[in-house]
């Protein structure tokens, strides 16, 4: 069964990539910042001599904005790879596995390595084993929290019974390992069911799921 430890470590490796991510990405700014400032200082020096419309200036001119350009591609990866990582330490922190899952990945991880810095990539590349580890079963705490939201909005008269089913459905079916202890996952699941937010087989089934974890 997946432990608040396990998820733990995940969550710091995830978090660890992403804020060397964002400096990396800032790196590449300044870079770009600087090879356009050098680039117009240097077509300012030359145009005092030879003029604007100097071969020369020309030169210097074509060259930092090649330059420019260049750098800018190389931005689109390490902004992709910063979106799909602040995704997963999204799923981490809410103990979405199954997302988590979905976005760890070897290929993206050597594209981080590559294009954000060593850290980021080593950092995603430690982590991709323990999460490809990690184990499904059972409703999550803020899925736990949510049903209980609907079924006191439900007793309010909020929204309707369909509506409260409807919900209930959806978050049954995005569920995700428990990030929770044992014995507090199945104290919370009684709650759900003494409070009538799950029937009896819901509550069978989903206590099954965290027990054949063991």
């Amino acid at each position: 069964m997946t432990t608040q430890s396990e998820l733990g470590s995940i969550r710091t490796e995830i978090l660890i990539a992403f804020i060397f991510e964002i400096l990396a990405l800032v790196s590449w700014i300044i870079i770009i910042i600087v090879f356009g400032i050098l680039g117009l200082f240097s077509a300012a020096e030359l145009a005092s001599y030879f003029g604007w419309h100097s071969i020369y200036v020309t030169s210097i001119l074509v060259t930092a904005i090649v330059y420019i350009v260049v750098f800018l591609i190389l931005l689109i990866p390490t902004i992709l790879v910063i979106i799909r990582t602040n995704k997963m330490r999204i799923a981490a922190n809410k103990g979405d596995i199954k997302t988590l899952k979905e976005l760890n990945s070897i290929g993206w991880a050597i594209v981080a390595l590559i294009f954000s810095g060593i850290i980021p990539g080593i950092m995603l590349l430690v982590a991709a084993g323990p999460i490809n580890s990690l184990e499904e079963g059972g409703l999550s705490d803020e899925i736990i929290d949510k049903m209980m939201k609907l079924k006191t909005m439900l007793d309010s008269g909020l929204i309707t019974k369909e509506e409260f089913d409807q919900q209930k459905a959806k978050l049954t079916a995005s569920s995700a390992a428990s990030t929770g202890g044992l014995e507090e996952q199945l104290n919370k699941l009684k709650t759900l069911l003494d409070s009538g937010v799950i029937s009896q087989s819901e509550y069978e089934e989903q206590r099954k799921a965290i027990l054949k974890k063991l």
